[in-house]
């Protein structure tokens, strides 16, 4: 589905390095949820654990030898973000439209991936992972395990070089714990 992508979209993951910078309209962590965040981010470097407005930040993504791809998101200080956070992750195809992205110690998520009508690209969090590193295996857990529940990214393209990101996570019992959404530039693809 590749072809079906909106150009910008499409850019974002065509070249084997990117940079991307932007301003999230508002970064949002569920009050009850921020000492959990704080805990898992410090843990794991995710999620980004504050709230906030007009966040900028910057995404560097780049393609190893592998084929998988390695993030680095970074949302800088303002006067309603209260620190720098810098959240990297690696993904990897775990199978047809289907990902793994894992962050530090091997915690991550599986996502299904589709393409919707406008050229969109979706992650549909669908299972919580653990990567095993001596056993070769990723056990797989039901979102409704974690308190942050499952989500769903994004990434809506506007023009040539840019697109809007929107993310949420949403748990059964607790509601909407997590989310952001923004506007994203492409500034270079070395």
């Amino acid at each position: 589905d590749f072809h079906n992508l909106h150009a910008a979209v499409r850019k974002h993951y065509a070249e084997p390095t990117i940079n991307i910078s932007g301003t999230m309209d508002a970064v949002h962590v569920k009050n009850t949820m921020k000492p959990l965040a704080l805990v898992s981010y410090k843990l794991f470097h995710a999620p980004v654990p504050h709230s906030g407005r007009d966040v900028q930040m910057t995404l560097h993504n780049r393609i190893d030898d592998s084929g998988a791809m390695h993030w680095v998101r970074t949302f800088f200080k303002n006067a309603t973000f209260r620190e720098e956070v810098t959240f990297t992750s690696r993904m990897v195809c775990s199978g047809d439209h289907r990902l793994v992205e894992i962050t530090r110690y091997g915690v991550g998520v599986e996502s299904d991936l589709s393409v919707d009508g406008e050229g969109s690209l979706v992650y549909d969090i669908r299972k919580y992972v653990v990567k095993m590193p001596f056993l070769g295996l990723i056990v797989r857990f039901p979102t409704w395990l974690s308190p942050f529940g499952g989500g769903r990214t994004k990434e809506i393209g506007e023009t040539e070089d840019s697109f809007r990101v929107e993310f949420e996570m949403i748990h059964p019992l607790f509601g909407r714990t997590l989310g952001y959404t923004g506007r994203c530039t492409i500034e270079s693809t070395r």
